[in-house]
């Protein structure tokens, strides 16, 4: 059978699962997506009537509701991570180590011989555990953010998040099931929290290593920077290729003020000793960086584009726009603010796609939430946003 022009191949190769026991077809939903009846058989999982539902869907040429994000980016004319993953148009991918024609003519094989085939690609999301409470981040994915989450409610007399007093992560039976799993993978991706500091999937790693399935795995990690993976797993040349998608949200202070707890100069030294460890031992690797855009950032792309570029070398930022909590998407920003948005932008160049985002109506209730908590927030934290951010500060003041 031919796919159809609104097909994914997310979930008929790839599973992303949480250590609650919920799971998802990829990374966009996170591993959150659906409760399993039994959370440590992945192989339910990979079979479930939810799952089994979407899947569906694409082979009927439908557009499902709880894919909206990659619908709302091709809209505006950005490349989805659907479209990255196959695109159908082209026929090309972004992931040339793990997803072919090849492998689209298997999908396309079992589909029409009502078969299932096996999940390739493994996403794990690691519960809450993290070593930040970035602005752009809740408790249910942050352990430290939960103590704010408490002072919140107590300042402003509203629960603008779920409190999760609790860390969540993954059993040592979860964890055998995931290095079982791994037998057969082609890809595998660590997501936060913050992966490198949690002690458990350091231990996974170290564990491929050492059973030599590692050299099989390309391996993806996607961290706040924070934590030198080289020091944690020392062997990590063993993968077959090691990406790193290093989240970098603003250059010196605007980095410290959106990841709370975390130093811009720390994740600087950080890359540049993992470009000299697999440089030196001629390892395949990848290293980008990723930029969640919202409004504390918006003013300054231009800035973080050009650090991400000269001091570290890297390609121009992936933008990764932020639409939950929707108190920090762009567009909710007010009329007069987005016009000086728009025309630094536009002055800068290579901004169409989220400057065409800026220009959808507004939510004005979103942008009055979001003076209240990140003043709010200034006061728990003790930092302030008018003095981080003077340029941007003046425009809303005026």
């Amino acid at each position: 059978m031919a796919l159809p022009k609104n097909f994914c191949v997310a979930p008929f190769v790839q599973l992303t699962t949480h250590p609650s026991g919920s799971f998802g077809p990829c990374p966009y939903l996170g591993g959150t997506q659906w409760k399993a009846v039994k959370p440590l058989i992945f192989s339910h999982q990979w079979a479930s009537a939810e799952l089994d539902n979407l899947r569906m869907q694409f082979i009927n040429d439908e557009q499902p509701e709880i894919c909206e994000r990659c619908w709302h980016e091709e809209r505006n004319g950005k490349r989805s991570l659907r479209k990255r993953f196959w695109d159908h148009e082209t026929q090309t991918t972004d992931f040339f180590k793990e997803i072919s024609k090849e492998v689209v003519d298997q999908i396309e094989y079992n589909i029409s011989e009502g078969e299932l085939g096996f999940p390739t690609i493994l996403t794990i999301k690691n519960g809450n555990v993290c070593n930040a409470k970035c602005r752009t981040c809740h408790p249910g994915d942050s352990s430290r953010w939960a103590e704010d989450t408490t002072k919140l409610v107590d300042l402003t007399g509203k629960t603008y998040y779920n409190i999760h007093n609790s860390e969540i992560n993954w059993s040592d039976e979860q964890l055998a099931e995931i290095l079982h799993l791994s037998i057969g993978l082609k890809r595998l991706e660590l997501f936060g929290g913050e992966p490198l500091y949690n002690k458990k999937v350091i231990w996974l790693l170290n564990q491929l290593i050492a059973k030599g399935l590692a050299k099989n795995i390309t391996l993806y990690i996607n961290t706040n920077g924070s934590v030198n993976i080289v020091e944690k797993v020392p062997s990590i040349k063993e993968f077959a290729r090691v990406e790193i998608g290093v989240s970098i949200d603003g250059v010196a202070e605007h980095f410290n003020y959106i990841r709370h707890g975390l130093e811009y100069s720390t994740v600087i030294e950080n890359v540049k000793k993992w470009q000299h460890y697999f440089n030196g031992h001629g390892t395949e690797y990848w290293i980008d960086s990723i930029s969640t855009v919202d409004i504390l950032n918006v003013y300054y792309l231009p800035e973080l584009r050009r650090a991400v570029v000269e001091e570290l070398e890297l390609l121009p930022p992936f933008w990764n726009l932020l639409i939950d909590p929707a108190y920090l998407f762009v567009k909710n920003m007010p009329e007069y603010v987005k016009s000086k948005v728009i025309e630094k932008l536009s002055n800068a160049g290579n901004f169409d796609e989220l400057i065409n985002t800026i220009k959808q109506p507004a939510d004005h209730e979103e942008w009055y939430k979001f003076l209240e908590i990140t003043g709010a927030l200034d006061t728990i934290r003790e930092e302030n946003f008018a003095m981080t951010f003077p340029e941007f500060y003046k425009i809303i003041k005026d």
